[in-house]
């Protein structure tokens, strides 16, 4: 049975590499005990206030010798935006926003922590990440000892770390957190361990991150994480362990000292990781601080829900994407005067199977935001800060972005600018839908413009998704194909004057669903068709070739689930006057030998092959396991009203036959039958 403390600690012990008894940090009774269960183990240290470029110019040999040893790279914070509808807004460059991104893995939008107050925050939904693992496996043994006490006590109203882990301990000073560090992990046995170190802070407080001392603070902390390092190479079961070890920070400093504000340098953090199961990979331009938490859940060995919503990918992993190609071609600036010369940051060109479609963009103008370019955060943030454009934190490495208003900085040609970026043409044959996703943050002002659209087969693009307010996310857009085609183009088209702006990226792509159904399970299906003929006819066919339609699928949850596509029901109305149709379906029990079950077991989904005005689909069917009545009995598919009805009309369904997982094996058939009737 594991020994559980939550403890605030006084006073400090003397410096040294020596191991403290456990017995040390406890208030009263039994010393705290961690009864880890994995060999695979994560260490994340933290660094209050330190910044990458210092680091990598300082004497930190512990520090470059991780980096060697793994990957690393810088991340940008969001900032205080002058801006206040944008998803960001009021979140600081502090420890409260910063300490918690990192630990619940989300961006300040979702855990609501935008200053050291803690007003607001989330950790309900989005708790830390060895909050997380308790909540998941409780035999994970989860440890943080924190200098900075908010993170792993109420002080403050934190709490980031809850009384919920195994053991937390906030310190009050950098020498208790290192030697409670090397007794828990050189004598004891903890999983997935997070330690605070805060002398950087202070010392970027007191003298600016341009001065000796700073440098100096970092090169003391540099010896605390190799003293706390050593502690884990000497424990006895090592060799058997497999262990990462993560290094990073909450928010940089000024030059002069301080933070809290939009300058790059106090946005500045980054990601240092290493370890047994850590690829080499040196310096990546992809990372953010919100990968830390997706890769101590892989190392613990727990899959990440989707619907904890995390924002980060593990480290490792590829998220990488067509405009992450650009970045040996980016340039220095040109007319853009916000940005610090000699960064390189911008090219108009786009990646291989991407065009911009600029022919109704004026002449003149800020050459670096004529049209969509493509650019990075840090440059692109820099071009004029407090406008939020320091928001997109979920884009990665080089993005798209589309910014009227930086662009209208000079002089141009008369008219407004107007811009498309169109994407690679997108295999689709045999597929049923279509589906773009992409993170973005988009700023709306006044008569903007911001809009996707699809072209298949390039035909003519049709509008499929429009912002009409600022948005900032990620979006997934599904498409239904059109019967026969083969390919699919989106358009990001953006228009406005002096208004704003909209970025792009992580654009990906997906076809799903088959048109042709495979599987075991038969129904028939027969049309029986009512034909009154007033001048002209109705008439109804079912495009099937007698064979029986097949459903397909198996074990869905509790129970079991096939599915298919009802051939398509063609309509054609050559009436001169009617007031309109209907088509409704019903179908037998299905049967095998004895065996039979009831069509309330059968639901659908109906919808129209290409949509027509006046032509509307029937509601949705459940089965009587989804709580509906099924096809037991009639159900609209489609009707038509007096205009709508006129020519031919296609219509289909998505049928769904659900059965409880005990139903005995066979194969049943039923007949459903389709009926047409006229509308008086």
């Amino acid at each position: 049975m594991r020994k559980i403390a939550h403890l605030a600690l006084a006073g400090s012990l003397a410096a040294g590499t020596f191991l403290v008894p456990a017995a040390a940090f406890a208030a009263e009774g039994d010393a705290p005990v961690l009864q880890g269960t994995r060999t695979d183990k994560t260490l994340v240290i933290g660094l209050d206030g330190a910044r990458l470029d210092k680091i990598e110019a300082a004497s930190t040999p512990n520090l470059h010798a991780l980096m060697q040893r793994g990957t690393y790279g810088h991340s940008l914070l969001y900032a205080t935006s002058d801006a206040p509808e944008v998803s960001q807004r009021g979140a600081q460059t502090v420890s409260g926003a910063g300490w918690s991104t990192i630990l619940t893995g989300v961006w300040t939008d979702k855990h609501n922590v935008r200053d050291n107050s803690f007003a607001g925050k989330n950790y309900a939904q989005y708790p830390s990440f060895l909050d997380r693992l308790e909540q998941v496996d409780p035999s994970i043994a989860t440890f943080a000892a924190s200098t900075w006490a908010p993170i792993t006590s109420s002080a403050s109203n934190g709490d980031i770390v809850s009384a919920g882990i195994d053991l937390r301990l906030a310190t009050g000073s950098d020498v208790t957190t290192e030697q409670a560090a090397i007794t828990y992990l050189g004598t004891q046995n903890p999983d997935v361990s997070f330690i605070h170190l805060d002398d950087i802070d202070g010392a970027g407080h007191s003298h600016g991150a341009d001065a000796a001392q700073y440098t100096a603070e970092l090169e003391v902390q540099d010896a605390r994480i190799g003293r706390i390092l050593a502690a884990i190479e000497a424990r006895p079961s090592r060799a058997a362990e497999s262990w990462n070890v993560i290094v990073t920070a909450d928010h940089g400093h000024l030059p002069t000292g301080g933070h809290g504000g939009r300058a790059q340098t106090e946005r500045a953090t980054f990601v240092i990781a290493a370890g047994d199961g850590v690829e080499a990979r040196g310096r990546q331009e992809n990372l953010a601080i919100t990968d830390i938490a997706p890769t101590v859940m892989r190392q613990a060995g727990v899959a990440v829900d989707p619907a904890w919503g995390l924002d980060g990918t593990p480290i490792g992993d590829d998220v990488t994407d067509d405009f992450d190609s650009l970045r040996p071609a980016l340039s220095a600036r040109v007319g853009e005067t916000g940005v610090p010369a000699g960064t390189l940051g911008f090219t108009t060109t786009p990646p291989s199977g991407w065009s911009v479609d600029n022919s109704a963009m004026p002449s003149g103008g800020v050459t670096e935001w004529r049209g969509w370019s493509f650019t990075t955060q840090t440059f692109w943030s820099a071009a004029e800060p407090g406008q939020a454009r320091e928001n997109f934190t979920r884009g990665r490495d080089v993005i798209a972005v589309a910014d009227s208003d930086e662009w209208d900085d000079k002089s141009h040609g008369a008219g407004k600018f107007d811009s498309t970026l169109v994407t690679p043409a997108y295999a689709v044959a045999g597929k049923e839908q279509a589906v773009l996703s992409f993170e973005h943050s988009y700023r709306h002002d006044r008569v903007q413009v911001a809009e996707v659209l699809v072209s298949f087969d390039g035909g003519a693009p049709v509008q499929v998704a429009a912002f009409p307010a600022s948005d900032n996310g990620k979006r997934t857009i599904v498409t239904d194909v059109p019967a026969a085609a083969r390919t699919a183009q989106y358009r990001f088209h953006y228009s406005g004057t002096n208004d704003w702006f909209w970025a792009v990226d992580q654009v990906r792509f997906a076809a799903q669903g088959g048109t042709d159904p495979a599987g075991s399970e038969g129904v028939a299906l027969q049309a029986v068709v009512e034909e009154p003929v007033v001048e002209g006819r109705l008439s109804m066919t079912v495009a099937s070739d007698g064979a029986p339609v097949t459903l397909a699928g198996g074990v869905d949850g509790d129970h079991l689930t096939y599915t298919a596509a009802l051939p398509v029901v063609s309509v054609s109305d050559t009436r001169l006057e009617a007031a309109g149709w209907a088509v409704s379906g019903q179908s037998t029990a299905f049967s095998t030998g004895t065996t039979t079950f009831g069509a309330e077991q059968l639901g659908w989904t109906p919808r129209l092959v290409l949509g027509k005005p006046g032509v509307v689909v029937g509601q949705r069917v459940s089965s009587v396991l989804g709580g509906g009545a099924g096809l037991s009995v009639p159900q609209t598919l489609a009707g038509a009203d007096a205009i709508g009805r006129k020519g031919t009309s296609d219509v289909t369904a998505d049928l769904a036959l659900e059965l409880p997982a005990d139903t005995t094996p066979g194969a049943y058939g039923a007949t459903l039958t389709m009926s047409l009737f006229p509308v008086d």
